[in-house]
């Protein structure tokens, strides 16, 4: 989305790689692997927690819960999503989004995110990124660029809505506990994704150059 028009865009589920009439597009996941920052086996192991069946069909109940819903669900997904509902009334949290996916752009540059969602958190905007794995460091730069790329009707720049939103990881309990929650609040985040942003878009812009040297 560009100064609040939203940009044309397909995905591949299976490759998880956005398409716009421009091209294509990497997300997220694909910038933190591509700029330098992680190895690819920890993005791979990032996309495959939520494309496997287990990861589907938590993200699937928690986005109908969020909508509100009435759903059945299997057994071995209830605790996962009672660990999301009991933090739900903890934190106070009002969704206003939920997998909501689009194409964001920083400094000119596209880029496709998909949020588990957001809203108020005790009365804050704030990101949520939702794991039933590990939680690791490079998640904090993902969200930053959820948090810079996200429409905000008051705030034209990345920066503004970078630092006017909280990003949190919640790492739901597969014992139906109360989810655990990782905040992040590294100022330099949005910078290093930024960065992360310029190598990628460089690297794709110039990938059919290098591809040629025999």
């Amino acid at each position: 989305m560009s100064g609040g028009v939203p940009i044309e865009f397909s995905f591949d589920e299976c490759t998880h790689v956005y398409t716009t009439p421009t091209g294509l597009v990497p997300g997220c996941t694909r910038i933190l692997s591509s700029g330098g920052l992680v190895s690819f086996d920890f993005v791979q192991k990032d996309i495959l927690e939520r494309k496997s069946e287990l990861g589907r069909e938590v993200h699937k109940a928690c986005h109908l819960y969020n909508q509100g819903k009435d759903f059945t669900c299997d057994a071995q997904v209830e605790g996962y999503l009672q660990s999301w509902r009991l933090w739900c009334a903890t934190m106070k949290f009002t969704p206003r989004l939920s997998e909501h996916r689009q194409i964001a752009t920083v400094n000119g540059m596209l880029y496709g995110m998909q949020i588990d969602a957001e809203g108020l958190v005790a009365g804050d905007d704030s990101i949520i990124d939702m794991k039933i794995g590990q939680v690791m460091s490079h998640h904090g730069i993902q969200l930053a660029g959820y948090a810079a790329g996200l429409y905000h009707p008051r705030l034209e720049t990345p920066m503004g809505r970078f630092r006017t939103r909280k990003r949190i990881i919640v790492q739901l309990q597969e014992n139906g506990t109360l989810a655990k929650i990782h905040p992040f609040d590294e100022k330099s985040d949005f910078d290093v994704f930024v960065s992360a942003l310029y190598v990628t878009t460089w690297k794709m812009r110039h990938e059919k150059e290098y591809r040629e040297i025999p």
